[in-house]
């Protein structure tokens, strides 16, 4: 009766394959699923490629009727067991499915690649993870957090290798039958009976398949069948690790399967090295083409592999009988048999794939070092805003790239043609094979459409990296072409909001000196915020820069403002990002965090003259032009992806596991963004030097310190008598510790502490909280003055920026007990304007505090000079130093746009035609600076007949 049990999965997996197939036959050519031969594959008339119904129908009919079986016969699986199986045909379902689309209506590889991670994680999901590896009957390795990523490598691995085999009639039905049948043997030698349902009716159902499948053909399994039968070995592999341990589990039933995973790792090294393309394009270089290219016939080749097979099993099975470590002597036999095959074959060649790798290895090295110069090329047109800048830029480029020559003609009149010519003077290069080529180069004040800039590159590593050095050249003159300098030109002369310019070019007197510091009125102003959900410290220096540039357009990612918080924006309407119309990004914006270099990007401030970005986050990311000057005020790079990562990560509950590696994932990019992004900003300010510091360190950029504005009217000395309280301030945010404060106070039960404020850690907070606590949550602005004022002391555990709080206590005449890092040492000095603590821990915070109130008996803190202090940080102040700054650096570019229209008009009035004259910067084409490698050069500009 039990054996009757135990083979019952494969006996009906293939009486239903056996009457599903022709159905699915019947239906392919109803249908015109028909797989057609090309001169990739071996077969030649048009087949049906629907097979793999006929397998899913099998498996799933023979493990519902298994189940149902041992239910009825008293041997119900165990939850575990019965979760594992539910998981694995559920996900088999989904891989089928869309192997079945891409049998009727073609898939993309990266697209089916998706999908099998999709379908991994769904078994892990259920339970089915390899979290350990056994080695004769003793945990050798735990895997741990990595346990997710192997297993969904390992199942993905395997569907990939089978669908990669099935090329001939037979072959992957029948190395998948061996393995399956391995797979299943091992089980049930080791009583596991339930486990052994699916590769059971595994191993029926392709029975019932080669039936029709054996050569010639009468229908192909199609991807919906190899990847779903692969999928299914992988799955249930991991599914018997630990119950019959891994040699058995995993590694027996995988030496089945050493002709597919050998030929899988084969393809994707002679497409990536030896073909250098895509691994996920078709060819036909396989085992079973090589063989069939020796040959053998269709027959032949099947049996050839079928038979290595079998001998892979054997060894292992001679390998488990050995003890211990001569296990792996064993195994190692292993290696001359697949050599040994895949030489015989032809698919293995030593020599050739040793080349491939070194030819490889040193044409990406050219190729990343020429993509380098690319890159830095970019950065310097961008700045290019003359003709001669650009020819400058040309040579530069040429000479980077390993250029010969470089031909520029300028057609028109006999007379009037121009040509700028570059030649390299290195022997080396001019001794080399060369390509030539003609680009066309758009130039928008030509009589053609466009100037025909011919080339020759020398060719001494390869003609391969020669043609990528004239495409990488062929962008940038595309990019930077002639038509987009003389564009900048006519900006720097018309309108563009740079008057100054425009009245050097007509010989009127510079006007940039009489403009007053604050009036920006000739400028048109993008204000660009992060995002704008709560009044705080950032949007505070928002609202000073608003008043330091009235007329401004405000941007921001998105904008969740409460309709009593929205005064300090004037009325002013805030252009979103599509973060505004996500779902539940109000109150999940951080979600979005990877969305957000793209959503600023996406902000259009293109028709602006002058950008200041307020920025701790994305908003500095906002793209401009050349002719745009970009004003960051940096609050700082980002904390959470730079020093503090892993503090927050700790924090966060995100140190280890999947969802730790996605944040570290997802805060590697945001660190390469952020960089990136600094490039687009012409002068940095910082609000403190804390952050110039971090400013320099991260970007290497310097910066000018604004410190940031403090309301110092509204936070005013009071005459009223100080309370027995402390007072807290800010949003409950990880950084600012506020749960180890009140920690700290509720061991303190004779000092009472009030909160103030609300945000992630609010729960944490009540938790902690004694009787001595009072937490008031978020407060208006009027209640938080009236306790500034009243508190004995203002408690700050912050690193922060600048810290706008505490001057805000000072300004109060309240002293402050703060951790001694960031910006609050900027404007509180220690047993001045209030005591420092060393660590942020409790019992630092508590020694501060009893130092305090042994200070404070001595009136060691004058309530005057801690105001008098605070003025030095007041709003006025911040007003008045960002519009010197800014003043400055406007008439600095309008100087600089001024001096080249005054230089262009000279030009014109002497005789030189508007047209066909090159507008000259600092120096002239004919100067030896236009030739970057000192090569001979026509004269750019001839002078006119006299």
């Amino acid at each position: 009766m039990n054996q009757i049990v135990e083979i019952l999965p494969a006996v009906v997996a293939l009486l239903v394959t056996l009457a599903c197939v022709p159905l699915s036959i019947y239906f392919a050519r109803k249908l015109g699923v028909l797989d057609t031969p090309d001169a990739r594959k071996v077969h030649v008339t048009a087949t049906p490629r629907l097979g793999g119904i006929g397998i899913i129908a099998g498996i799933l009919s023979g493990v519902l009727v298994s189940v149902i079986t041992l239910e009825l016969l008293d041997y119900p699986l165990s939850k575990s067991v019965y979760q594992q199986l539910l998981a694995v045909c559920g996900a088999s379902l989904f891989v089928f499915g869309v192997g079945l689309v891409d049998d009727i209506r073609s898939v993309s590889s990266r697209f089916k690649l998706i999908s099998l991670l999709t379908a991994a994680a769904m078994v892990c999901g259920g339970g089915g993870v390899i979290g350990e590896l056994w080695f004769a009957g003793e945990l050798w390795v735990n895997l741990g957090w990595v346990n997710w990523l192997l297993t969904m490598f390992w199942v993905v691995a395997i569907a990939v290798a089978i669908n990669f085999i099935d090329g001939l009639d037979g072959l992957a039905g029948g190395i998948a039958l061996i393995a399956s049948t391995v797979l299943a043997i091992c089980l049930l030698l080791n009583g596991q009976v339930a486990a052994a349902i699916i590769p059971l009716a595994l191993a029926g159902s392709l029975i019932g398949f080669l039936f029709y499948n054996w050569h010639p053909a009468k229908t192909f399994m199609g991807d919906s069948g190899s990847m779903t039968i692969g999928f299914l070995l992988a799955a249930m592999m991991v599914v018997a690790n630990p119950l019959i341990g891994t040699m058995r589990g995993v590694l027996l039933p995988s030496l089945a399967l050493s002709i597919p995973i050998a030929d899988t790792v084969l393809t994707m090294f002679r497409r990536r090295y030896q073909q250098r393309r895509s691994i996920f394009s078709a060819e036909r270089g396989h085992i079973h083409h090589r063989l069939l290219d020796r040959g053998f016939s269709h027959m032949q080749a099947v049996i050839f592999l079928h038979v290595v097979s079998l001998l892979a099993v054997g060894i292992g099975l001679i390998a488990l009988s050995m003890e211990g470590w001569s296990t792996l002597g064993g195994f190692a036999l292993l290696i001359p048999l697949l050599w040994g095959t895949f030489r015989f074959a032809g698919s293995v060649r030593t020599e050739e794939m040793v080349q491939a790798l070194r030819d490889k290895r040193e044409l990406d090295r050219a190729s990343r070092r020429h993509r380098d110069s690319f890159e830095s090329l970019q950065l310097e047109f961008n700045h290019v805003t003359t003709i001669s800048q650009w020819w400058q830029g040309v040579c530069r480029a040429a000479e980077h790239l390993d250029f010969v020559k470089v031909e520029i003609c300028f057609p028109g009149p006999e007379s009037k043609s121009r040509r700028l010519v570059w030649e390299s003077d290195n022997p080396e290069l001019l001794a080399c094979e060369r390509l030539h080529a003609t680009i066309p180069i758009a130039e928008r004040k030509t009589h053609g459409a466009s100037v025909p800039a011919t080339v020759e590159v020398a060719a001494h590593d390869s003609l391969e990296l020669a043609s990528e050095r004239m495409v990488l050249f062929s962008r940038l003159v595309t990019d930077y072409s002639l038509e987009v300098v003389r564009k900048k030109e006519a900006a720097m002369t018309v309108g563009s909001g740079f008057d100054a310019a425009r009245n050097a070019a007509d010989g009127k007197p510079n006007m940039a000196s009489s403009i007053s510091p604050g009036q920006f009125g000739h400028l048109r102003v993008a204000l660009v915020h992060d995002f704008l959900y709560t009044y705080c410290g950032a949007e505070k220096v928002v609202e000073q820069l608003i008043k330091v540039f009235p007329h401004c357009d405000v941007y921001s990612l998105f904008d969740f403002l409460e309709e009593d918080q929205r005064g300090f924006l004037q009325d002013r309407p805030v252009t979103t990002s599509f973060i505004q119309n996500l779902p539940m990004a109000k109150a999940k914006h951080r979600a979005y965090l990877p969305l957000m270099p793209l959503a600023i990007e996406q902000l259009d401030v293109s028709g602006y003259d002058l950008i200041v970005s307020s920025s701790y986050l994305a908003a500095k990311g906002v793209i401009t032009g050349p002719d745009q000057l970009h004003v960051c005020y940096c609050h700082s790079p980002v904390r959470y992806a730079w020093d503090l990562q892993h503090q927050y990560l700790d924090r966060a509950g995100l140190k280890f596991g999947p969802r730790g590696m996605m944040a570290r994932a997802i805060l590697h990019y945001i660190r390469n963004w952020d960089v990136r992004s600094a490039l687009g900003v012409d002068q940095f300010i910082a609000n403190s030097n804390f952050i110039s510091r971090r400013i320099e360190k991260v970007y290497r950029r310097k910066s000018k310190v604004v410190h940031p504005p403090v309301d110092t009217e509204q936070f005013s000395l009071s005459t009223l008598p100080r309370e027995d309280f402390y007072l807290v301030a800010g949003r409950m945010v990880p950084y600012k510790r506020t749960p180890m404060i009140v920690e700290a106070f509720t061991q303190l039960r004779d000092r009472k502490l009030v909160v103030i404020g609300d945000g992630p850690d609010m729960e944490a907070v009540r938790q902690i909280a004694g009787p001595n606590v009072e937490i008031l949550g978020h407060a208006p602005m009027e209640t938080l003055v009236d306790y500034m004022q009243r508190a004995k002391a203002l408690v700050f555990a912050a690193e922060e920026d600048f810290g706008i709080v505490p001057v805000e206590a000072l300004s109060c005449g309240t002293p402050v007990i703060a951790y001694n890092k960031g910006g609050v040492t900027e404007s509180v000095v220690d047993g001045e304007h209030g005591l420092f603590f060393d660590e942020q821990t409790p019992d630092s915070l508590i020694e501060a505090v009893e130092r305090f109130e042994t200070q404070i008996e001595f009136s060691l803190f004058d309530p005057t000079e801690l105001h008098r202090r605070s003025t030095e940080f007041s709003s006025a102040r911040f007003v008045a130093e960002i519009e010197n700054h800014v003043k400055r650096w406007t008439e600095r570019r309008w100087e600089e746009k001024s001096k080249l229209a005054r230089m262009r008009h000279r030009l014109i009035e002497q005789g030189f035609g508007e047209e066909t004259v090159p507008k000259p910067h600092l120096n002239d084409l004919n100067t030896p600076a236009g030739n970057a490698s000192g090569a001979s050069q026509e004269p750019a500009v001839a002078a006119p007949n006299t």
